[in-house]
C-alpha cells in the first residue's frame, strides 16, 4: 500500500499523480489508502508503462463471465507484468461495488503483451484508479 510517493524521475507515474486533481480516499475500517483517477486511455498507458512493483491499477472491466463485467488489477512482479481479473460485486449496504470472488491471473513478460491482453478488457468509458 502507498501512504506517500517518494521523488522520481521526470515523466514518472508519481509526476502524473501529482498532475492529476481527481482523488478518492477510501476509509474502509481495516483499511485507508488513496487512489487517483486515470481518465484517458494514454494516461493509462502512461501509468502502466511507469509502474513500480509498489504501484497498482483498479480498473472497471467489461469482461464476460464477470459478475459485474469485473474489477481488472494491475500489478507488477520484477519485470513481468500481472492482470487479476475478479467479480465486481454490488454490496447495497454500502452503496459500493466490492470485490468478489472468481478470479483469474494472466502474466506477461512484457508492456507489450501486457497490453495487448488488458486493451480487449476495458470497460467504455474508462474508469481506472492508481493506487
Amino acid at each position: 500500500m502507498i501512504i506517500g510517493l517518494g521523488a522520481r524521475q521526470k515523466g514518472s507515474q508519481a509526476e502524473l499523480l501529482d498532475e492529476n486533481t481527481t482523488d478518492h480516499t477510501h476509509t474502509d475500517p481495516d483499511t485507508s489508502y488513496s487512489e487517483r483517477s486515470i481518465n484517458t486511455i494514454e494516461d493509462l498507458v502512461t501509468f502502466v508503462r511507469a509502474m513500480d512493483q509498489d504501484e497498482g491499477i483498479r480498473i472497471v472491466g467489461e469482461v464476460e463471465g464477470y459478475k459485474g463485467g469485473g474489477f481488472i488489477f494491475v500489478a507488477k512482479s520484477g519485470d513481468k507484468y500481472c492482470l487479476n481479473i475478479c467479480d465486481r460485486i454490488y454490496d447495497p449496504s454500502r452503496k459500493a461495488y466490492q470485490v468478489g470472488g472468481n478470479d483469474s491471473w494472466y502474466y506477461f513478460d512484457n508492456f507489450e503483451d501486457a497490453w495487448t491482453k488488458l486493451k480487449t478488457l476495458l470497460h467504455n468509458p474508462l474508469e481506472a484508479y492508481a493506487y
